[in-house]
């Protein structure tokens, strides 16, 4: 049987797969639109946060408004507030009415104790980014009029601005890497999401599409069910890496830019061997455990249209530390995080995201690359049971009673062949 349906059968159905997705006009359609598409995005707002920045800026900044004020502090410097545009005045309720009546851009009203009272502030909308000029135009003439009050320059520098700060930590003696440490085994989890978005899709559709054609009987006449699926999962890992090949292009562009950035900005980038192997080793382990869900969702249904369900549960399950990262990078050893570091289809993304924080030690590391090829290799084999005792099943889902119908019958049946 070996010899029958061994690796030379694999090598078939692996090539015919790979060669039939990669000669498809659509395959390199929707491969080459992605990076032209996220090129021309990023022009775009790059443009548009370089056009913006200075509307932001002028927003952000005070400018001179013409404005009426009373000032119950006492604070207010006149000639302060008559060089940003202001006038004191005594009724507050006819300066409110001028600016409903659109007649005065803005009133301000100085509480008795502005370090606990809130600046009141009637204004003539301009837009909900445009409104903010007002509020700082009354801040800059509170903070103006007070430190002109004070007659020592150093003190009025200190009030205007935040000191600079430089903190060096040490970790056992060494100067900690920090951030930049993060950014080399970050790399990996960011592949992470884009392998698995890749994968969900035709690792379905590659495995239902002979069950939905029905010529999966056929096909199974002349090769075995472990032969058929792994082939179609390894050329499916191939036309992925295919498509990654050709995001590696911009990729490599963006990072030889951004690189000298952020090593300007942080300093040298530290490469960590172990926390590299580590996420090398998560990351195939999670790709191969993903691989085989989606294998698994595929085996389990009859068509296309009933996979789509079962295809978003099993990404799901996948990508849902994505919502508690916050709380596991912050929070290393609460149990929350060792559920989410040790369950399996959760052991991808949170020992990855770890691994880059340098929270996940090393026997942590080694247990969560030992679980991901275990539950990975027992999923796919579920999946190969599903495929092998589903395909002739035409029109309805697999369930569970069929399950365990399936592996009663096969007990009496290995027994016998062991004896």
């Amino acid at each position: 049987m070996s010899g029958r349906f061994g690796s030379g059968r694999l090598g078939t159905v692996v090539r015919f797969e790979f060669v039939r997705t990669v000669k498809k006009p659509s395959f390199w359609i929707g491969t080459l639109a992605l990076p032209v598409l996220i090129v021309v995005v990023g022009l775009l707002v790059g443009v548009g946060n370089a056009a913006g920045a200075d509307s932001v800026t002028s927003i952000g900044a005070a400018t001179k408004v013409p404005f009426t004020y009373v000032d119950h502090s006492g604070l207010v410097s006149e000639r302060v507030a008559a060089r940003w545009g202001g006038t004191p005045t005594s009724d507050a309720r006819a300066a409110v009415a001028r600016v409903r009546a659109g007649t005065l851009d803005a009133f301000v009203e100085f509480p008795a104790d502005p370090a606990t009272g809130t600046i009141e502030v009637a204004a003539r909308d301009a837009g909900l980014f445009g409104n903010q000029k007002y509020a700082n135009t009354a801040t800059k003439v509170l903070h103006a009029s007070v430190a002109a009050r004070v007659h020592d320059p150093e003190a009025v520098r200190l009030l205007r601005g935040t000191p600079a700060t430089n903190v060096t930590a040490y970790a056992h003696g060494h100067v900690a890497p920090g951030w930049a440490s993060a950014l080399p085994p970050m790399v990996f989890a960011a592949a992470f999401f884009a392998l698995v978005l890749l994968l969900a899709a035709r690792m379905v559709t590659v495995v239902v599409e002979e069950k939905e054609n029905r010529i999966s009987e056929m096909i199974l006449t002349t090769l075995d069910a472990t032969v058929l699926v792994r082939g179609k999962v390894i050329a499916m890992l191939l036309v992925v890496l295919v498509q990654l090949a050709v995001f590696l292009v911009p990729s490599l562009a963006t990072i030889g830019v951004v690189l000298p950035v952020l090593a300007a900005r942080f300093g040298p980038i530290p490469v960590d061997p172990w926390r590299m192997l580590v996420g090398a080793l998560l990351l195939v382990g999670g790709v191969l455990l993903a691989s085989s869900l989606f294998v698994t969702v595929g085996a389990a249904v009859p068509t296309i249209k009933d996979a789509s369900a079962l295809q978003s549960v099993a990404l799901f399950s996948v990508l849902i530390p994505v919502y508690a990262v916050f709380f596991v990078l912050t929070n290393p050893t609460s149990p929350v995080t060792a559920v989410f570091t040790y369950f399996p289809t959760f052991t991808p993304v949170t020992a990855m995201l770890r691994n880059a924080m340098g929270t996940l030690g090393p026997v942590a590391s080694v247990v969560c690359v030992l679980e991901l090829y275990v539950a990975a290799f027992l999923v796919l084999r579920f999946a190969v049971f599903l495929f092998r005792h589903s395909v002739a099943q035409y029109g309805s889902k697999v369930t569970l009673r069929q399950v365990r119908s399936w592996r009663s019958a096969r007990r009496p049946t290995d027994s016998s062949s062991a004896s």
